[in-house]
């Protein structure tokens, strides 16, 4: 009985390390040919990056308010810096 208690354990513990091994295995050496395929996740999109002209912080311009100047746009950061901007300008 203890036997039979022994290598039902030492085979449990050879397939929790198997399994263990396959999940690090397919995290490492991940299919890059696979994550185009319909069913993968969506591609990152690149983040053009602007500079606010009234404070100099760097910003996302899908994410910057825009600002009237001399009849262009110009991407700031903030409301403030847009309120700044058009008294200026």
């Amino acid at each position: 009985m203890a036997r039979l208690l022994l290598v039902l354990f030492v085979l449990f513990m050879l397939l929790t390390v198997l399994r263990g091994l396959r999940i690090f295995l397919r995290a490492f050496f991940r299919d890059t040919a696979g994550l185009r395929k319909a069913g993968g996740p969506p591609a990152v999109r690149q983040a053009e990056m602007v500079r606010d002209p009234v404070c100099g912080t760097w910003i996302d311009r899908s994410i910057a308010l825009p600002a009237h100047r001399g009849g262009a746009i110009v991407p700031v950061c903030s409301e403030e810096c847009r309120r700044t901007l058009e008294r200026a300008g």
